[in-house]
C-alpha cells in the first residue's frame, strides 16, 4: 500500500468521478484507476460501486475513508517534522580548543550560538593541535582549533589568523641567551607537551633547519606547567606570546629577544560534515567572530 494510492482513493471518493479525480491529482485516468484496483486487490474489498454516473463508496470504502485520511495526515506531520529537523540546529557538538577561550574568541562564538540556537549544546575539550586533528579525522570531534598545517585532505580548514611564538627561558639564563646562538640552545634542556603539540613540531622543524637536535629532557601534558618549569630554572620551552604574558610567573621567565616565529591558527572539521546544520552554525559563528574582530 502506497501513499499515492490512498490519495487517489480519497480523490475519487470526494469527486465521485474518475475523470475529475485524475484532473485534481494531475495524473492520468488509467493510473488513478490502477491505484484503486491495487488497493482493492490488497485489501480484498470492493471500495467503490461503479455507476453510470460515476463512482460511489461502498460501505466498506466509507469505513476505510477515515483511516486513509488519518494516514495521510500523519504522513504530512512526519514530513513537516523532518523538514523542521533539517532546518533546526540542535543536539550536542563536541568541540576542541587548543588555546585559551579568550584567544580563540569563544565567548563571542558561544554567545551567538546560545542566542540563535537555544536547542544546541556543547561539550568543550582541550587538546594539542595534533590530537585535535586526529579527533576530527576519527569523527570524535565535530570541529576544533589547531595551529600549523593539516595534511589530511578530508579535513576542511579555515585560516583564522596567526599566533606569535617565543622561546621562554629561565630568567637566570637571559644574559647568556641574549645573542643568537643555536649551539647554546642545543645544549640546553627543553620541556614540551606531547609530540603532537604544534609548538613541539615547530621547534623540531627549526632545529632541523639549523642542523641541531633538541635536548628534550622533560615531557608534560599541560602547557602552563612547561612555563612553571622554565620559571623554576629547569628548561627552555616554546610557547605563545599570549600564553607567556598571561602566566602568573611572567616576571621569572625571559623571552629570548632574537627569536620570533609565527604559526597559523585554523579551524578544522571534516569536509563531509560541512553541511550538517550544527557544524555549519558553529563554523559560521567562528568565522563571524574573527571577521568582526580582525585576524
Amino acid at each position: 500500500m502506497e501513499l499515492y494510492q490512498l490519495r487517489s482513493f480519497l480523490a475519487v471518493a470526494q469527486e465521485g468521478n474518475l475523470t475529475r479525480a485524475s484532473e485534481k491529482l494531475f495524473a492520468s485516468q488509467p493510473s488513478v484507476s490502477a491505484h484503486i484496483k491495487a488497493l482493492e486487490d490488497e485489501s480484498g474489498l470492493r471500495l467503490f460501486e461503479r455507476l453510470p454516473t460515476g463512482m460511489k463508496l461502498t460501505a466498506e470504502g466509507e469505513r476505510l475513508r477515515g483511516h486513509a485520511l488519518r494516514i495521510l495526515e500523519a504522513a504530512n506531520h512526519f514530513r513537516s517534522a523532518a523538514q523542521d529537523l533539517r532546518r533546526s540546529v540542535s543536539g550536542e557538538l563536541v568541540l576542541a580548543m587548543n588555546n585559551q577561550p579568550k584567544v580563540l574568541r569563544m565567548t563571542q562564538v558561544l554567545a551567538r550560538l546560545a542566542r540563535e540556537h537555544p536547542a544546541l549544546s556543547f561539550r568543550l575539550v582541550y587538546a594539542s593541535s595534533g590530537i585535535v586533528l586526529e579527533g576530527i579525522a576519527e569523527g570524535t570531534l565535530a570541529a576544533g582549533f589547531f595551529e600549523g598545517t593539516c595534511e589530511n585532505p578530508k579535513i576542511a580548514v579555515d585560516h583564522l589568523g596567526e599566533l606569535e611564538l617565543v622561546i621562554a627561558a629561565p630568567k637566570a639564563w637571559a644574559t647568556e641567551l641574549k645573542r643568537p646562538d643555536w649551539k647554546l640552545l642545543a645544549s640546553k634542556p627543553w620541556v614540551f607537551t606531547t609530540p603532537a603539540c604544534s609548538y613541539h613540531r615547530t621547534m623540531e622543524k627549526i632545529a632541523r633547519e639549523h642542523q641541531w637536535e633538541l635536548n628534550k629532557r622533560f615531557g608534560i601534558d599541560e602547557e602552563m606547567t612547561s612555563l612553571e618549569m622554565a620559571a623554576d630554572g629547569l628548561a627552555l620551552t616554546l610557547t605563545g606570546t599570549h600564553v607567556l604574558e598571561a602566566h602568573p610567573r611572567r616576571s621569572e621567565v625571559a623571552a629570548i629577544p632574537w627569536f620570533r616565529e609565527r604559526v597559523p591558527l585554523n579551524l578544522g572539521c571534516l569536509a563531509s560534515r560541512l553541511q550538517e546544520p550544527s557544524v555549519a552554525a558553529f563554523r559560521e559563528a567562528v568565522l563571524g567572530a574573527w571577521s568582526r574582530s580582525g585576524a
